[in-house]
């Protein structure tokens, strides 16, 4: 008998962790989104900006509303409506010319891309072993952003925007296939939880948390293949640089699965925001490959690291395992109003608000983090 929980524990676990990667795969491979719609439909800097928090809101209206559903509805059939969603609006993007037309199919993927992402992470929240299933997720995601960055410039230089659509709606039909080993639901919580424990300040910092810190990585995100354009270098050497620096994301997810909460959650958090900072001014204003490599290397690094102990922070201030489920919404909220932001300061010829904004937005979430933590040691004895 506990064989058998085990192996469906295991299923759970493997099932959420692919629909998490999936539901967030325009995401993951927004800079080629953003080169390729650049190309495709002319598209100024200010109209991807745009482009970038329409997809960024979506999710997050999607995910803030999770709180109110996630524990209600069978999961299965919600991930499966959610993942449909975001195949209608990818096709939808293949057949559409008009700018703004555009704009709207993409906020339709990113609303079907939260609402499967907040079950996804509902789901490993709710393992034994919550903080190294989060890291094992991360790592998931950036293994295919790696792959993503390594072979989509070859496919956009083939077939432009509409062969990143394809490949987009094709891991969307695997993530279906997958539907039937994610548990119909978790464990039941009250009520009176769900308004309490999200209203309480730890829970709200918290959230503000992943707030600022997807705030900067809105902007970066959004313009990083545009800086590399900007200091002269061609696709395929963008896509290539890519791909390494955001190989150094999977050791960061690691470590901080292998790691849990050996070192506490503030201090993991604290070396990851410094280190976010220096890649921060390794990226500002004309930059070299090299240094483009090393600052996407020890960005990612220390956003993936992070991003487990985000979501540790959130979950260890809610009991109730419904306030990380909404962690995604503040996560999108964030980056819709990053590039939003960004548009009023960038220009074709200077991105140094990228990094201003960006630094801004990651010192601001480790403070924010911190205030969280404190309130609730004051509450329980919970090691810093």
């Amino acid at each position: 008998m506990t064989q058998s929980t085990d192996v469906g524990q295991h299923s759970n676990v493997v099932a959420a962790v692919a629909i998490s990667v999936i539901a967030m795969s325009a995401f993951l491979i927004l800079p080629l989104l953003v080169g390729a719609a650049a190309e495709s439909l002319a598209m100024t800097e200010v109209q991807l900006g745009y482009m970038a928090a329409a997809c960024m809101s979506g999710s997050a209206l999607s995910s803030i509303a999770a709180i109110f559903w996630i524990r209600r509805v069978h999961w299965r059939w919600a991930a499966g409506a959610a993942l449909s969603v975001m195949l209608i609006g990818n096709a939808a993007c293949l057949w559409l010319t008009n700018i703004p037309l555009f704009i709207v199919a993409l906020w339709f993927v990113g609303l079907g891309g939260g609402a499967a992402y907040s079950i996804a992470l509902t789901v490993l929240s709710d393992q034994p072993q919550a903080d190294r299933c989060f890291g094992l997720s991360v790592a998931a995601q950036v293994t295919f952003q790696i792959v993503g960055l390594l072979f989509l410039p070859d496919v956009i230089q083939r077939y432009g925007l509409e062969g990143i659509l394809l490949t987009l709606m094709i891991c969307l039909i695997l993530g279906m296939i997958l539907l039937p080993w994610l548990p119909a639901a978790g464990r039941s919580v009250t009520q009176r939880q769900k308004f309490a424990v999200t209203l309480s300040p730890p829970v709200l910092l918290a959230l503000l948390g992943c707030f600022m810190f997807f705030f900067n990585v809105g902007v970066v995100w959004t313009y990083i293949e545009r800086m590399a354009v900007n200091s002269g270098m061609p696709m395929e050497i963008i896509g290539q640089s890519l791909a390494i620096g955001v190989a150094f994301g999977v050791p960061g997810a690691l470590l901080a699965s292998l790691c849990g909460e050996r070192f506490g959650r503030l201090g993991p958090l604290t070396v990851a925001a410094s280190i976010s900072v220096l890649s921060l001014l390794l990226l500002s204003g004309s930059f070299s490959r090299t240094e483009y490599v090393l600052g996407l290397a020890l960005y990612n690094f220390s956003w993936n690291y992070s991003l487990s102990y985000q979501y540790a922070v959130v979950n260890n201030a809610d009991n109730s395992g419904r306030s990380v489920a909404v962690a995604p919404a503040f996560h999108g909220m964030g980056s819709a109003l990053g590039p939003g932001v960004a548009v009023l300061f960038i220009s074709a010829e200077s991105y140094l608000a990228v990094n201003v904004l960006a630094c801004i937005g990651v010192l601001a979430s480790l403070l924010l983090f911190g205030l969280a933590t404190t309130r609730r040691c004051q509450q329980d004895s919970v090691p810093i």
